[in-house]
């Protein structure tokens, strides 16, 4: 399919989405939230594509929305995403892994698709912030006021949230708003690394996992009267019953790779 303003990709069951409006520093119009909306529902449903990951071109990973498209009025979420947050992916939720592969800045709604990705693979040289204070505004795109005190110590997160200050590589990586640290240029590469591994297990045992995770965030983990151990036990039970799950025994008795049969 063609594009404007992404770039997609079908590699050994990953789907790569680049955001390709370097010279807008990969800012949010329409017609780019449109496109990235679009890739995203081929890549839910394409049971051969088991990995996202979402990565730029350019110097900027995405600097947020475009402060001119919104002056001008013409900027909107597209028809059928109108709930799904920035980008569509801070507010939707996508069954299957998805991987940020930054490269360069990382700046407000930019920070926010990195926050809402389940992994982040952050170039050396990222700049990470989320400036909306420092404007009268608040980071409002639909992960960072809702996730980033769940996804890093609240102390930091207030740190940056308050100050509007930007933060680098190591500190983030530190605070745990990324996973791992590449030389620029080698985030992709890394990114892919890491969704091969994931693409190479049961993929319903990996979008079953995925999700038991997010449903029992910050349930605690002791069992009287907790939904979160009701639905952990859920999902071991009902994982127990699918056909990957006999698969998985057969070939480590057998000695051999599985073949997955994604059900």
């Amino acid at each position: 399919m063609s594009y404007e303003f992404i770039l997609t990709e079908k590699r050994d069951g990953v789907f790569i989405l680049t955001l390709n409006r370097p010279e807008k520093r990969n800012a949010l119009n329409s017609k780019l939230w449109a496109e990235i909306a679009q890739a995203i529902d081929e890549f839910d449903a394409d049971d051969d594509s088991r990995v996202l990951i979402v990565t730029n071109n350019g110097p900027c990973f995405c600097a947020g929305s475009d402060l001119k498209a919104i002056d001008a009025g013409t900027y909107h979420p597209p028809a059928g995403h109108e709930d799904d947050g920035f980008a569509t992916i801070t507010g939707h939720y996508i069954s299957k892994p998805v991987i940020a592969a930054v490269e360069g800045l990382c700046m407000g709604g930019g920070a926010e698709i990195l926050l809402a990705c389940d992994i982040g693979v952050i170039s050396r040289d990222c700049i990470i912030g989320y400036p909306e204070v420092k404007r009268g505004l608040v980071a409002g795109g639909g992960a960072a006021l809702l996730r980033q005190a769940q996804a890093i110590p609240v102390k930091f997160a207030l740190e940056l949230l308050l100050t509007g200050e930007n933060i680098d590589a190591e500190t983030a990586v530190r605070w745990g708003l990324a996973n791992h640290i590449a030389e620029p240029g080698k985030t992709l590469e890394k990114a892919l690394e890491i969704a091969g591994k994931i693409a190479a297990n049961a993929p319903v045992a990996v979008r079953l996992t995925k999700r038991t995770v997010y449903e029992t965030m910050n349930q605690g983990w002791l069992k009287e009267g907790n939904p979160g151990w009701t639905a952990a036990m859920a999902a071991d039970m009902g994982i127990k019953e699918t056909e990957d799950a006999k698969e998985g025994a057969n070939a480590f008795s057998e000695k051999r790779t599985p073949t997955w049969k994604n059900r």
